[in-house]
């Protein structure tokens, strides 16, 4: 994935530390950063979502307070292409 995904919006899977799934969020893509250092020797491509709007219509702050938009990993989203229907594979 890469510059690409600016522009289209997406659905955010959310994690907690555990790696349990806890949610998701809904916004557009602004940015693109590949292989950014996250932790250690740890790297991952991420993209900067904004218009962040969550399913139960709370304001979503990322970790800093901001309200609305965040950094996540690229592997944690989903394109919403509303002409296709969704599919879901488990």
């Amino acid at each position: 994935m890469s510059y690409s995904l600016i522009g289209k919006r997406v659905r955010v899977f959310l994690y907690n530390a555990g790696g349990q799934m806890i949610g998701t969020v809904e916004g557009r893509v602004a940015d693109f950063a590949a292989h950014v250092q996250v932790a250690g020797d740890t790297h991952k491509d991420l993209i900067f979502v904004v218009d962040i709007e969550t399913p139960d219509g709370d304001v979503y702050k990322n970790a800093v307070g901001t309200e609305g938009e965040s950094w996540f990993a690229v592997h944690d989203v989903e394109v919403i292409d509303e002409d296709q229907p969704r599919l879901f594979a488990n």
